[in-house]
Formats: C-alpha cells, sequence, structure tokens
C-alpha cells in the first residue's frame, strides 16, 4: 500500500504539474516561442551584417588597392611620356622606330613600367610633320603575372622646324636651325641663275634668249655667232642694244651699277673663272655687263638618285617611296601624296614629255628629260594645300627640292614649257630658239596695273587694278599676262608669262598657270599667249648651257647688209627732218621695215623677244637632296638648343 501511495503521490505531482502547465499554456507559452524567435533572427542579422561588414571591407580594401595600382600605372604613363618627349627634343631620339621600355616602381606586390613607343600620322599631307607618342604605364602583380592595371597616354605633337630667316622668339637662338646642309658648293651654286661648271664654250646662245639674274661661268661665253653677219654689223646690234636697255644712276658709268632691263639678253653680273678672250670682253663692254673673274673653282655635287627613291622628310622620319614614271608623259597631273609628301616622281633612263602635263614636286630622271609638248607646267612643292592655304607656318621660309634632276634636260624649240624651281643637271642643258607665233584667236591687248597671289598650286589670282572688259578672253591657255617684276643687283625691269586659266569680270580678277606673289600694284600687259616659249624661273646648273638660234635670225651676208643699208638711209632722212636717230635694234624690230619679205618678218620683225628665258629673282631655301630638316646640333655652345622642337597637337588617356 505504501508503494501504492507513492506512486499515487508521484501522479498527484505529475498531475500536479500538469495542472500547472495546463493553466499557463495560454499566457507564457507563445511569449517564449516569440523570444527564441527574436533571438534567432537577431543572431542571423548579426551574421549578416557581420558578414556584410567583413566583405564591404574586403571590397573596399580591394578598391583602395585597385586604386593605387591605377594609380602607379597612370604616373609610370605620365612619367613616361615626360620622358619621350623630352627625348624627341633631343639627339638622343632614334626616330620614329625608337621604342623602350623602363621600370618605374616595384615593390613586394609587383612591378609598375612604362613603355614609349612613336608612330606617325601622314594620313594627310597636312600631317605628315606629325607623330602620335604613346606611353603604355603597366603594374603587374608580383603572385600572378595575369593580374595588371594599364594606363594609356597619347600625345600627338607637329615637328616645328628651325627655319632660316624665322623670327627668333623668346628661348629661340638664331645659331639654330633644323635644316640640312646641302651638299659640296650647292649653297653658292644657287645663288645664280645659270651655273655652267665645265666646257670650252660654257655657254653658247642666241637672240631670242634671255638671263635675269648673275651667271658663272667656267670657261668661254659663245654669244650671237649663228647669224651670217659681219663683225661691224654685229658690233653695231650688240652696242646699241647695250645703249637702249642699260642705265647708270646719276654721275656713275661703272658698269657694276647699272641695272638692266628686258629684253636685253642678259640682266646680271658674270663670273668666269677662266680669264676671258679679249672678243668676250669686248663684246660685254658693248652690252654693257658687269664681268669679273675668280679663283675659286665650284663644283656641282654628285647626284645620289638613290636618296630620292626612298626618302625621309626629315632624320628619323618614316620613310616614303618616290613615284615612279613611264618613258612618257601625256595628259597627266602629278602631285604629292601623303605617301608621297614631296611629291618626287622617278624615272631610270630616259623621259619625254609630252602637252598637258603638270607636275607639282620634283621630277628625277637618271638619263636626258625633253620638254616637247604644248601647256607643260613643272613647279617645287611649295607647302600649300589644293585651296592655297599654308599648312605650315612661314611656307615663304620652307626649303624645296629642285624641281628637275637628271643627267641631262632639252627643250624642244616647238615646246611651251614653265619650270619653276632649281633644275640640276649633271650634263647638258640645251634648246630653245622657238619662233615667235601665236594662236588664232582674237588679237586682243589690254595693259594696266595688277597685284598677284598664289593660290592652290601651280596656281594664282591676279586682281586688275583698273577696270577692264574681260568677257573676249578664253580660258583655255591662249591668253596671257605679262606680270612686271624687278630683280636686284644689275637686274632692273623685267617680267614672265602667265598663261590664263580663268577670269572673273565681276571681281576683276584672272587665274593663272604659276606661282607669283605681288602685293603692291605692278605693271601688266594682256594678249595672245606664245605658242613656243620656255620659260623657267629658278636657278639651273649645268656642266655646259647650248642654246638654239632662231631660224629667222639666219639671213646671209647680203641680206644682214641690205638691213644695215636701210637703217642708215632711214637715219638720214630721220636727221634731216629733224627727227632723233633709231636704234639699230628698234629699227629691225618694226615690222613695216620688211616690206617685201614673209609673212614672219612683215608680222614680228627681228627682235630680242625671248623665247627662253631664264630668272633667278625670288630667293627660295633650295635643299640639294632630302631629307629636308636634321635635328640641330648646339655642342657646347649651344647645348640647350640641340634636338627637334615640336609642338603639342592633342592629348587623350585612356585605362
Amino acid at each position: 500500500m505504501r508503494t501504492h501511495r507513492k506512486q499515487h503521490v508521484a501522479f498527484a505531482r505529475w498531475e500536479g504539474s500538469a495542472h500547472r502547465h495546463d493553466r499557463n499554456q495560454s499566457g507564457c507559452a507563445p511569449r517564449s516561442g516569440i523570444s527564441l524567435i527574436l533571438v534567432m533572427f537577431a543572431l542571423s542579422m548579426s551574421l549578416v551584417l557581420t558578414y556584410s561588414f567583413i566583405q564591404t571591407q574586403s571590397v573596399q580594401t580591394q578598391i583602395s588597392a585597385n586604386g593605387s595600382r591605377r594609380d602607379l600605372a597612370r604616373n609610370a604613363a605620365r612619367a613616361g611620356i615626360s620622358d619621350a618627349l623630352n627625348r624627341l627634343n633631343s639627339l638622343d631620339w632614334a626616330g620614329v622606330s625608337d621604342r623602350y621600355r623602363r621600370p618605374f616602381q616595384a615593390d613586394d606586390d609587383g612591378e609598375c613600367t612604362y613603355t614609349v613607343s612613336f608612330e606617325a600620322v601622314g594620313n594627310s599631307l597636312s600631317s605628315v610633320l606629325e607623330l602620335n607618342v604613346y606611353s603604355l604605364g603597366v603594374w603587374t602583380s608580383a603572385e600572378n603575372p595575369d593580374m595588371k592595371s594599364e594606363h594609356q597616354i597619347t600625345a600627338r605633337v607637329r615637328l616645328v622646324p628651325r627655319l632660316k630667316g624665322r623670327t627668333i622668339l623668346p628661348g629661340d637662338s638664331a645659331a639654330a636651325t633644323d635644316q640640312i646642309s646641302n651638299a659640296g658648293d650647292f649653297d653658292r651654286i644657287k645663288g645664280y641663275a645659270l651655273f655652267a661648271e665645265q666646257g670650252y664654250y660654257s655657254l653658247n646662245f642666241d637672240p631670242a634668249t634671255r638671263i635675269d639674274g648673275n651667271l658663272w661661268l667656267y670657261d668661254r661665253l659663245h654669244m650671237f655667232t649663228d647669224p651670217t653677219w659681219s663683225s661691224t654689223i654685229r658690233d653695231t646690234y650688240l652696242t646699241d642694244v647695250g645703249n637702249r636697255f642699260v642705265t647708270f644712276p646719276a654721275g656713275s658709268t661703272s658698269l657694276s651699277e647699272a641695272t638692266i632691263s628686258a629684253p636685253h639678253p642678259i640682266a646680271g653680273n658674270i663670273t668666269f673663272y677662266n680669264y676671258p678672250s679679249y672678243s668676250i670682253r669686248d663684246d660685254l663692254s658693248d652690252l654693257k655687263v658687269s664681268w669679273s673673274t675668280t679663283t675659286d673653282r665650284l663644283t656641282i655635287p654628285s647626284t645620289n638618285y638613290s636618296a630620292f627613291t626612298s626618302y625621309r622628310l626629315y632624320e628619323g622620319g618614316p620613310l616614303y617611296q618616290a613615284e615612279t614614271v613611264n618613258s612618257s608623259l601625256y595628259n597627266q597631273t602629278l602631285k604629292p601624296t601623303p605617301a608621297n609628301p614631296l611629291g618626287i616622281f622617278y624615272r631610270s633612263g630616259n623621259l619625254s614629255i609630252y602637252d598637258n602635263v603638270t607636275i607639282q614636286g620634283t621630277l628625277v630622271c637618271t638619263g636626258k628629260i625633253y620638254f616637247v609638248g604644248k601647256q607643260i607646267h613643272l613647279t617645287a612643292f611649295n607647302w600649300k594645300d589644293d585651296s592655297g592655304q599654308a599648312f605650315v607656318t612661314d611656307a615663304q621660309l620652307w626649303p624645296r627640292l629642285p624641281c628637275v634632276v637628271a643627267d641631262d634636260a632639252e627643250f624642244s624649240r616647238y615646246s611651251q614649257s614653265t619650270v619653276e624651281g632649281a633644275i640640276v643637271c649633271q650634263g647638258t642643258v640645251k634648246g630653245g630658239g622657238g619662233s615667235i607665233s601665236y594662236p588664232s584667236a582674237l588679237d586682243l591687248k589690254l595693259s594696266g596695273t595688277a597685284t598677284a597671289a598664289s593660290i592652290g598650286q601651280p596656281y594664282s589670282t591676279v586682281t586688275l587694278q583698273e577696270y577692264q572688259l574681260l568677257s573676249s578672253l578664253s580660258t583655255d591657255g591662249n591668253y596671257a599676262i605679262w606680270l612686271e617684276t624687278t630683280g636686284s643687283g644689275n637686274t632692273g625691269t623685267t617680267g614672265s608669262w602667265y598663261p590664263i586659266v580663268g577670269f572673273d569680270n565681276n571681281r576683276q580678277q584672272l587665274t593663272v598657270r604659276g606661282e607669283i606673289d605681288q602685293a603692291t600694284p605692278t605693271a601688266y600687259r594682256i594678249q595672245r599667249h606664245k605658242q613656243v616659249l620656255t620659260q623657267v624661273r629658278g636657278p639651273v646648273c649645268a656642266e655646259t648651257f647650248d642654246f638654239y638660234r632662231v631660224n629667222e635670225w639666219v639671213l646671209n651676208s647680203y641680206l644682214w647688209d641690205d638691213r644695215r643699208y636701210n637703217w642708215n638711209y632711214q637715219n638720214d632722212l630721220r636727221k634731216a627732218l629733224g627727227f632723233s636717230e633709231i636704234g639699230f635694234s628698234e629699227w629691225l624690230e618694226n615690222p613695216g621695215n620688211f616690206l617685201g619679205w614673209d609673212s614672219y618678218y612683215l608680222t614680228y620683225g627681228i627682235s630680242l623677244e625671248p623665247t627662253l628665258q631664264i630668272q633667278n629673282l625670288t630667293e627660295r631655301e633650295y635643299r640639294w637632296a632630302p631629307p629636308l630638316f636634321q635635328p640641330f646640333d648646339g655642342g657646347d655652345a649651344n647645348p640647350d638648343q640641340s634636338g627637334y622642337r615640336w609642338s603639342m597637337v592633342d592629348w587623350q588617356e585612356s585605362f
């Protein structure tokens, strides 16, 4: 029974407990579950927040590390571009192919370097002097080489060569120039209108040839010998030409101070290497041409044709290829391109040039160039675009290559050719001697004053100062304008012919083929253009020169005696009537004095009007061969001026 009670008591306690539990079930049990849930939620949120905080800290640490690495890469790139620009402005720059990698910073985390390279732009003529300078800064992880940060800077720069004659600004020096030195004696040779290096007869020429500028002759001048006239008639003619076209300053009779005007055949001083003979001295005295001798033997440098086939515009710049041409040119226009910025056109062997050929640049021929056709125009590249806008500063100061480089050159007596620039030949230049002739067009004659400005090569705009009715002109080259110019030294009033290829009557403007800048009004004449005419506006050098006679000047001795007799007879009449005498050369020019002769003489008479003219009136910085520029070496005297100079065009950064 005791046992039973114990069991009962135990049951009762359990039951009591159960009873008490049942009694609190509706109040305490729900609050306990919610608390547990809240605790669990709080714990989970705490874990989430802790994880998020840790993750955020990790991301921030990573971002900070990445930013630091990017900063290192950027700083390396900037150090590299600074190094590259300094290198460009020094003698250390190895050229456009120059490329190098240098360390910037290193630690346990990784290494930082920069790589510098250069690239030519050259996608247009105006950008051939530009370079892209690249600096790539790179940070590389020490643990994982594939983990990198990069930053690239691209600076576009433009070469600004220091030219002779430029304005000297602060920090610059007149002693510094980037123009490459010319070979041999070319700097002195290019100062002459005509330079004859060798030959027993260095220069042979007859009437209708004119040279504006000074001459250098190794030996003899053979002049006006083809006409079969007597020495008396020849002396009479030469003396009259000297009296007619040569003037002296007041109170002076010195030939060195004389001014020689067109169409006198030699408008300049002659320098002889070999002392001239008595007959030559006598002829020059009649013509009133100043001459001197020199013991300084100048020679033409040898031509290295390979320097033209592949060339650089400046030392260290990109390599360009000349354009090859066939053995003949006809109806063609050749001009510079970004792939051939100096416009070098190369022919291995002989070359014949026929009608309607325009070349802007340099024609190089290892053989002989024959100028055969009409409307041939060659001009050295002048650093202007097609609109005439210069894409360099002070374009007139920039060096040019010769317009023609060849072994020999010959101008047909039937050719109509203009060369604007230097001609360099290792052999002989010959030709000319064309007879005067004009196209079948309205015999229009206009005169006045005008200004001129060069536009897109090879053209210029001429503005007339007085109103003229221009509607009768044509634009096919049948008309030309003669613009008066004045040389230096002994060269006085002269001029040159420019074919008219367009006109604007409202603006009183002409478009002409040829490069001329004339800011102040000058005299002009407009008339039909000569069908046969050779004009060279630039220096010409060769071993010897042989300019042909005009056929109409070749009269037998009887006819020349007849001309002299009639001239004397008319002057006797003029004196008897109280008129002044007329000179022999002027009398021969009058077609009215050739009654009964053939149509040529009845139209033109016998005159000195040139059909071959060489002028060197405008000073140009001709270079013998490419390249045109090299970095200036200031040495110990001007070390801060060494290297090229560049201007900043553009700056870009990327990562």
